[in-house]
């Protein structure tokens, strides 16, 4: 990657996103991504703000700024997507620095916008992607074992009495049914690929968000306000395409689902480049083809988004059937999104449950925790004021215990999982914040 200079502003920025739970390690795209979105005050700003939802002043005072500044600021940075607003029943407003995933990168280029170059920006996001494929942002983003999304199967892909053992959490229509708010915004995705000059093929729009993610988005002219039934029609139309629906990786009030596609998605590609992705993500059902009545013809293969299935030689017996090749799907690698069903005019692929459902945490605020422990960043979220002594030393201490040696670092952070993260949830985190995340 070479030696990275960059401006003592930016620097600390980078230092601040690192110390989040999926992180944002150093390299010369991600100064180059943050300087086009950041100024130098704003950076300032941005790097002197706590881990959980805090006022004006408060940032004020972290950052040793004039108040008032600071909230001008920060009025102007949620309308550009990098940081959250949440205002509340009083008409205090409270803020939050957003992650680089899921956060500023998607928010960045979920609308058209004239206030930077889009086309330069999705340039150096796509190189922070792919330019280092040993790069630590893309591995830690795909291979934390709770990660930001969670595919849901496609209803119609599951047979009777498959389908009376799916949860409401597992079901896209009563994702959109309970929201209370729905909007539709621009696929990150695809505007970064047209940017690139390697536009989709598939519609620009589709992403869905709900809830107080809808009414963050909307309120900040990052999408347009809909109703439920243009929702429902969006998951109808995007299931027809063979879009893969991906949603927010919690059950309780979750804020989006992308309808993702295979050729531009970047969290498809994640999950196709590292090894065994059904252990980081999968629904709760698993593909497989009756070999006795696939007929080879590929198209399944194509349609996949993770490129779990492949065709085999047929058996010396199939010459008959004037059959050449037969489907077989890798287990370990299938998300069990049921886009290959639908491919299937032979209807030999069918979806099964796993025998046992892989955790989904209940809240955003439960999934953020268990990401930092993951990571090995609960120290970050519980002792973030690095001007305090106190802080700095509990810190440590608590960094230091996630960093044992392997089987000690288990029993620890089985600990930590146990005890931490309902201390965080019960005690660190203020009852209005829980409300307005779902808790």
């Amino acid at each position: 990657m070479g030696h990275i200079a960059a401006k003592t502003e930016y620097l600390a920025l980078q230092r601040r996103l690192d110390r989040m739970p999926l992180g944002a390690p150093a390299h010369r795209e991600l100064f180059a991504i943050l300087e086009e979105l950041f100024s130098p005050d704003e950076c300032r700003v941005a790097a002197a703000m706590p881990f959980q939802l805090a006022t004006a002043e408060k940032i004020a005072t972290r950052a040793e700024m004039d108040a008032k500044r600071v909230a001008e600021l920060l009025a102007g940075l949620a309308p550009k997507g990098l940081v959250i607003d949440v205002p509340s029943p009083t008409g205090q407003i409270y803020y939050m620095l957003n992650p680089p995933v899921v956060g500023f990168f998607e928010f960045t280029m979920m609308r058209v916008r004239n206030d930077i170059d889009q086309k330069k920006v999705a340039q150096h996001m796509w190189n922070y992607f792919h330019e280092d494929p040993e790069q630590a942002f893309a591995k830690m983003v795909a291979q934390s074992p709770t990660f930001v999304g969670r595919p849901l199967v496609h209803e119609d892909a599951l047979e009777p009495e498959v389908y009376s053992q799916v949860l409401d959490y597992e079901k896209a229509t009563e994702v959109v049914e309970r929201a209370g708010a729905w909007s539709e915004g621009i696929c990150y995705c695809r505007h970064m690929s047209q940017h690139l000059d390697k536009p989709c093929k598939f519609p620009l729009t589709h992403c869905l968000s709900f809830g107080v993610g809808a009414e963050y988005l909307i309120r900040n002219g990052m999408a347009k306000r809909i109703d439920k039934a243009r929702s429902m029609e969006i998951i109808t139309t995007s299931r027809e395409m063979g879009l893969v629906q991906m949603c927010d990786n919690i059950k309780k009030r979750p804020m989006y689902i992308c309808n993702c596609c295979k050729c531009c998605c970047e969290m498809m590609h994640g999950l196709r480049t590292f090894p065994r992705p059904v252990k980081v993500v999968t629904s709760n059902y698993v593909a497989s083809a009756d070999e006795q009545v696939c007929q080879g013809c590929g198209k399944c293969v194509e349609a996949c988004p993770v490129d779990a299935i492949q065709l085999v030689p047929a058996e010396p017996t199939d010459q008959a059937k004037k059959r050449k090749k037969r489907a077989v799907v890798d287990a370990g690698r299938c998300l069990g999104c049921g886009v290959c069903h639908r491919s299937c005019k032979f209807k030999s692929l069918r979806l099964d449950f796993i025998g046992e459902r892989v955790h989904t945490p209940e809240t955003i605020l439960e999934k953020v925790m268990l990401q930092a422990i993951e990571q090995g960043k609960l120290q970050n979220m519980i002792f973030d004021n690095e001007a305090k002594v106190t802080h700095r030393v509990m810190n440590a201490i608590l960094g230091a215990m996630l960093r044992l040696p392997p089987g000690k670092q288990l029993l620890a952070k089985q600990q930590i999982k146990s005890k931490f993260v309902n201390i965080m949830l019960e005690r660190f985190v203020d009852s209005r914040v829980k409300e307005a995340l779902g808790k």
